[in-house]
């Protein structure tokens, strides 16, 4: 577990001032992704216009390499399932 919040560290350190708070950054997302695996998810991420969007997201027992259609599927995305809208999303993860 620790790898993969390096490795996912370095990949967004250049969004952030310090390497330690690209780290924090990091760590988040991992707590929000494994929380996701076992169960729902209340939690907030900025859109594109800057605007928050409240989301309400699980993972559980989703299969996302089937049934999420789409070009959001980057290294720089994070996907979930959408209960609010009964449907796939995603966020940028910086």
């Amino acid at each position: 577990m620790k790898s993969r919040v390096f490795k996912t560290a370095w990949q967004i350190a250049s969004k952030f001032k310090t390497f330690a708070a690209a780290l924090n950054h990091a760590w988040e997302l991992i707590k929000l992704k494994k929380s996701m695996l076992s169960g729902v998810v209340k939690f907030t991420y900025k859109r594109i216009d800057d605007s928050i969007r409240p989301a309400v997201g699980t993972l559980k027992e989703i299969d996302t390499k089937y049934a999420f259609q789409g070009n959001a599927r980057t290294k720089e995305s994070m996907i979930y399932f959408d209960l609010e809208m009964g449907a796939f999303r995603s966020f940028k993860i910086y």
